[in-house]
């Protein structure tokens, strides 16, 4: 397989969507949706790592809060999925994408520096799209709060990476449960940026789901200031493990989205074949707008 680069676009989805629907993340030709691969009888597993480096200044409990969002997703999984989310044992690695050849990991990082402050001004890596893993920052605009690469074979939407970047740099994290901080009062003290509530979103794009329109829905694009709502699986997600990864048969395609849709907003531009990577972003803080993630 080869690696190549991809160009998107996520937007809002308009209008209103009961809460028991969900969206799927297709390939850039729509004729496939994201899936990790599982087999006919047998019960699949796909696993992440934590990396140890690059922590933000909460201790060791941002590594309960990203095991408890896997945890909420493994134990719908566990009820009527095929697959299982495994955390493996935690890694130094600080790089996301696909390499081809391996070693590849299924990383959860923190970025605690913008790349903006750190990135000399003509370095290769701002045409090249590569400042993240060059220098260990944050290189996607500041009101997105977390971010999932996806790699997936382009002529079949199977998965085969999964990174989630989580901004510590410009965003505020934050592991515990009350009160919701307000403007002009945040600290580690109150919720801010959830850690548990924004990494149970995009596992939720690591698992293959796009963004719901629906604002009660775990995979909403948005996430306020203070919200914790995302812990929670709504209904259509939890939906879509069943329907996608069915205990007993294989992880499916296309033809069980439930939204009947491709209009998750976001487009490609992938090599011809090969490996894409698909950017999944949570777009957070107090803004909501579109961004073109490289």
């Amino acid at each position: 397989m080869r690696a190549a680069a991809a160009v998107l676009l996520w937007g809002l989805l308009l209008g209103q969507s009961p809460a028991t629907q969900y969206v799927r993340t297709k390939t850039n030709d729509g004729l496939h949706c994201f899936r990790w691969p599982v087999s006919a009888g047998a019960r699949g597993s796909v696993s992440f790592v934590q990396s140890t480096a690059g922590l933000p200044a909460l201790g060791s409990g941002v590594f309960d809060a990203v095991s408890r969002s896997a945890q909420t997703w493994q134990a719908q999984l566990q009820a009527c999925g095929n697959l299982d989310l495994v955390e493996g044992a935690r890694s130094t690695s600080r790089a996301i994408g696909y390499l081809q050849g391996g070693p590849n990991e299924n990383l959860t990082l923190f970025r605690t520096r913008a790349c903006s402050a750190v990135v000399p001004s003509g370095d290769p890596c701002l045409a090249a799209g590569t400042c993240g893993n060059a220098y260990d920052c944050w290189d996607h605009a500041d009101n997105i709060v977390a971010l999932t690469t996806s790699s997936y074979v382009t002529s079949t939407g199977v998965l085969v990476d999964a990174d989630v970047e989580l901004n510590a740099a410009t965003a505020f994290p934050t592991i515990v449960d009350s009160p919701p901080c307000t403007v002009g009062s945040i600290s580690t003290s109150c919720v801010a940026n959830d850690v548990q509530n924004a990494v149970t979103h995009e596992l939720g794009h690591f698992l293959g789901l796009a963004h719901a329109p629906d604002s009660t829905s775990t995979m909403y694009a948005n996430e306020p200031l203070g919200e914790t709502s995302k812990r929670v699986l709504d209904p259509g997600s939890k939906q879509f493990v069943c329907d996608v990864y069915p205990a007993g048969h294989p992880s499916n395609d296309c033809a069980l989205d439930s939204a009947g849709s491709s209009s998750s907003g976001c487009t490609s531009a992938p090599d011809a074949g090969g490996v894409t990577p698909l950017l999944a972003l949570l777009l957070g803080g107090l803004a909501v707008r579109r961004r073109r993630g490289v």
